[in-house]
This record gives structure tokens, sequence and C-alpha cells, in this order.
């Protein structure tokens, strides 16, 4: 299989759950309204899917080390396709949470196992290029899902967000099905307490630690931006779920531009650098964001600063992925698998604490927000210039000879 095809794949399969994560965003205020709950309720639609890709993740990437990418890649898209019918035929509040939960628990199958073929394809510099490849072609499909799922609940009904990702996940599927090779033929930990070895191993390496904080509390920044914009557009400045559909489009856009940007400039100033350059960069847009949202709320406050953040994290996440997944090569589908799950648990941790800080939505967004850029901006500079450490030998010889093999 050439590499190119292999992007090619890795693009459709990464790209369907975080559309599915999108798409919906615009219609949680009208999901309060149809099912009657309060926003704090229907803000589990967000919260619990993030959940479920951070449980999955846990799941999939050791299961891939063991049984190969192909497989298990199939096995979650294959429940991704379950979720969404779920979804779709919902009547209650409850159950449409239920099918969220089954459809990101699959969907995540294609985030974590792209991390990893990557890094079975290409080693630690390529692949960093490759991963910003593939995280700038599968911003498309988020950045315009959101304004897709708001203009179809406005003119179909909600229900008609997942039809249209029933009928993407089955295409994505077979396509699957019958392109994709396998890339992996290690056999890694064979039952749960190995599964827990890789684990130990990679949380006891500082070096795994800071990168995989680092896109975590990243990903939190951003997140809880996504859970609080519907509702302060919806809310507090009477905008319909479109206005959100297309300013969503404007900080896509950026991290799209940050991630075109990887390949150029980590071969001119080296990844490290650029890893700090755009935790910087997005830790001013923070900023940028609360003076201007706590002087005057609107939707340019909102998304400008936003924009200017998601440069930044196209420029710091792709160099801080491969950096997590190069501590220790041949067990990168644990490795991704446990950057996924720390990235999601943080994330979803930053939308709950939003609704219990205080009151005040637009104070509750900034302060999150902020902190989380402070503490990726901290954990970034402790990942490259924090001690080398050396961890302890667990009780597994496969395990154990990982650390001899450490590049």
């Amino acid at each position: 299989m050439s590499s190119r095809v292999a992007l090619s794949l890795l693009v459709a399969v990464a790209a369907i759950a975080p559309a599915a994560l999108h798409m919906p965003v615009p219609s949680l205020p009208l999901l309060a309204a149809v099912f009657g709950a309060p926003a704090g309720t229907v803000q589990l639609v967000l919260t619990l899917f993030l959940a479920g890709i951070a449980v999955g993740q846990l799941v999939y990437g050791p299961l891939s080390d063991r049984f190969g990418r192909r497989p298990v890649l199939i096995t979650g898209l294959a429940l991704f396709l379950v979720g969404t019918v779920i979804c779709a035929l919902a009547l209650s509040l409850p159950m449409l949470i239920v099918g969220r939960v089954v459809q990101a628990f699959g969907g995540c199958a294609g985030m974590v196992l792209g991390r990893a073929i990557v890094r079975d394809l290409f080693d630690r510099e390529r692949s960093a290029n490759a991963i910003a490849t593939i995280a700038m072609a599968m911003s498309l499909a988020p950045s315009i899902s959101p304004a897709i799922g708001a203009y179809l609940a406005e003119w179909v009904g909600w229900r008609a967000d997942f039809v249209l990702l029933a009928a993407l996940g089955a295409a994505v599927l077979i396509l699957t099905a019958a392109r994709l090779e396998e890339t992996h033929r290690y056999t890694g930990p064979t039952n749960l307490a190995e599964m827990a070895r890789s684990f130990v191993l990679l949380l006891r390496s500082p070096a795994f630690l800071g990168f995989a904080l680092t896109t975590a509390f990243t990903s939190a920044s951003w997140f809880t931006f996504l859970a609080s914009a519907p509702y302060l557009l919806s809310e507090m400045l009477r905008e319909p779920p479109s206005t959100y559909g297309l300013m969503i489009l404007m900080p896509m856009a950026a991290y799209i531009l940050g991630s075109a940007g990887v390949s150029r400039l980590s071969a001119a100033i080296g990844s490290a650098r650029l890893m700090i350059f755009g935790l910087a960069l997005s830790l001013a847009s923070g900023a940028m964001l609360a003076i201007w949202c706590l002087v005057r709320l609107s939707p340019w406050a909102l998304f400008v600063p936003m924009a200017v953040s998601s440069v930044g994290n196209g420029l710091s996440q792709p160099p801080a992925i491969a950096g997590g997944l190069s501590v220790y090569p041949r067990i990168a589908g644990a490795a991704s698998g446990l950057l996924g799950f720390l990235q999601m648990v943080i994330a979803a941790l930053g939308t709950l604490l939003i609704g219990r800080l205080s009151q005040d939505r637009v104070l509750s967004m900034v302060a999150v927000v902020v902190a989380a850029l402070a503490i990726a901006l901290l954990c970034g500079i402790l990942a490259l210039h924090g001690p080398e450490t050396e961890p302890r030998p667990v009780r597994s010889p496969r395990l154990s000879s990982e650390i001899a093999r450490r590049p």
C-alpha cells in the first residue's frame, strides 16, 4: 500500500468522528426546547461524546498493537454507524445521549488508529508532517459540518444531521474494508494486565506526559469554547443556529492555515521551537479573547480571538502528538490511545467546569480557556526541557525491552 493511498484513507476515517462531534453543536439550544430539558443536561450530548471518545481510545490503541490496525478500525467504524442510527431514531434525550456515546466510542477508532498508522509508516520527523497533512485535510469536515448541521436543523429538523452522518459512516466503513491494508504485525500485549503495563510505562515517562498534557489542555481550551459559544450566541446575542455554523468557519480555516505551515516551518526552525511558538500564540489570543469579550460581547469578539488561537493550535498540535508517539514507537497504538484519552477527558472536564464556576457564562468560558492555554504552554516547555528520567522497569519482559529501544 502506497503512503499516498494510506493518507487518503486516513483522512476519511479520522474525519468522521470530528464531523459527528461538530455537526449537532449548533442544535444544542434547539434540543433543549424539543426535549424540554435544561441547557446543562443537553450539554451532555457534547460532554459524554468526548467521554466516549476518551474511553474508546484506551481500548483501540492496545488492541491494535495486538491484533493489527485494520480489523480493530473496521470494528470501530461499524460501532459508529450503529450509534448514529440510534441517534437518528431517538425518541428521548437519554436515548439520544446513549446513541452519542456509542457513536463516539466507535468513531474514535479512526482518530487514534489514524495516528498510529502514520507512525507505522513514517519516522518521527516525517510523521509530524504526515499528521499535519491529515489534520489539515480532516479539518475540512468539522469546518463545514457545523454550517451543514445548522441549516439542516433549521430547514428539515435535527434528525437530518444524523441521517447524513449515517450515510457518511456507511461509505467510510465500506471504503476502509475494501482498500485499507494492514500496517502493523507486531503482537503486543495480550491481556488487560499487559495493556495496563503499557500505560504504566508511558505514564512514567516525563517526556510522554509532557507532550500528552500539552495536547490535552490545548484541546480543553477549544472544546470549552465549543460548548459555550452556541448558548452565548442564542441566549445573550439572540442569534440563530446558522450564525454559529458560519462563524465557526473562521477558526476552523485558521487551524488549517496553521497546520499547513508545519511542514515548512518545522524544517526551518525545528519541531520543538514550532510547538512552543504555537502554544505562545494561542495563549496571547486567550488574553485577546478575555479583553474583548469582557468589554463588549459580540460574535466577532468570540470568534476572531479563537481564530488566532486556532492558528497556534495548528502549529503546536502535530509536533506535540508526533513527540508523544515517538517516545516508545513499538507501542505507538497504546501511546496514541492514552494520548487521546487524556485529551478528551480534560476537554470533557473543561465543558463541565464552565457551568459550575459562576452564573456568568462569559466569565466562566474566558477563565477556563485562558487557564487551559497557560497550562498547555507550561507542559510544552517541561516536555522539552524537563528531566529525562528513565522509568523503572515494569514486570513484563516485552515492555521492559521497550526502554532499551527508546530512540
